[in-house]
């Protein structure tokens, strides 16, 4: 039932309209990336301080301090969907940090069926059958580049070229993220990203174009010392793009203490909660759990490696 809904999505954003924007073009890149981010209900936009800061806001990686690693694996939905995001970033000198990361979304075993007799309708004598089993492919490759202005101000901004595979039908697209990471004062930041800012066309083999629509990220986090560890509490919304109506909010609390953190978030009234390991002084472990209402929930490993 799962597959056949996702089927109906895809072919959705495959066979729309010519030029118009389809809300479903660009859904598979909503998926987020990094098990701490998803732990925090999605609030990571003004947090981002890794090689995930690629997707979340390319201005986030002005705060590295050392080249690092970052590969996330989950199987969504009961193992439904494949979600994989691998990321590697560095700082600079001139530019002040610098980043590439590969993001896909894959859906196997999709099946595609019709009447035994396509002329008559259905009935208990004229059932479908399955035609052919079929599998899709989402790929976005980001390759991102961030500047400091000044101490409290970074700029940062992210080339994504896409490709996309449904069956027999395939698809490619270019866009453009920018970013903006402000700090007021030590431990508490404000930051923005402007998401597909010229309506990323979405081209298929069929003549039939998608575009992604614009969208905002908007966010915000505090810091502070609490019991001999340091506590996150992180707020981000967003507007545009896929969202229908009103603006969702995404909230999200960690406490750090040495090499254990704690967390918890929310996301559009879906709970998230997640646990983050330091086993080496260069090596990161992360947990997320995400709950579903329809679907069944998401289990999500992170690793980070700094060298």
């Amino acid at each position: 039932m799962y597959r056949t809904a996702a089927a109906i999505l895809f072919f959705l954003s495959t066979v729309g309209n010519t030029a118009a924007a389809s809300s479903f073009a660009g859904e598979f890149l909503s998926l987020g990336a990094g098990a701490r981010a998803l732990a925090l209900g999605s609030a990571y936009v003004a947090l981002a301080d890794d090689p995930t800061a690629v997707y979340w806001n390319p201005a986030g990686l002005t705060r590295l301090s050392q080249k690092q690693l970052h590969l996330t694996h989950a199987e969504r939905f009961a193992g439904m969907v494949d979600h994989d995001f691998a990321a590697i970033a560095r700082p600079g000198k001139r530019l002040h940090g610098m980043g590439v990361a590969l993001l896909r979304v894959g859906v196997n075993d999709i099946h595609f069926t019709e009447l035994a007799d396509p002329g008559r309708p259905l009935s208990q004598n004229n059932r479908p059958y399955i035609r052919s089993t079929e599998a899709s492919a989402d790929y976005a490759l980001y390759v991102s580049l961030a500047h400091r202005l000044r101490a409290p101000l970074s700029l940062g901004a992210s080339i994504k070229i896409i490709y996309r595979q449904v069956a027999s039908f395939s698809a490619y697209g270019l866009g453009l993220d920018l970013g903006l990471n402000y700090q007021l004062r030590p431990g508490l930041s404000l930051a923005a990203t402007l998401r597909d800012i010229t309506s990323t066309p979405i081209i298929w083999n069929t003549d039939a174009n998608d575009r992604i629509s614009p969208s905002i990220l908007l966010g915000a986090t505090y810091q502070l010392k609490v019991a001999g560890g340091r506590a996150t509490v992180a707020l981000a919304s967003r507007a545009g793009g896929d969202v229908v109506e009103g603006t969702p909010l995404h909230t999200g609390v960690e406490y750090r203490y040495r090499s254990l953190a704690l967390r918890g978030g929310l996301e559009e009234n879906r709970h998230s909660l997640g646990l983050g390991l330091q086993p080496h002084r260069r090596i990161t472990l992360d947990f997320a759990y995400l709950q579903h209402d329809q679907l069944e929930s998401t289990y999500q490993l992170s690793a980070n490696v700094s060298f």
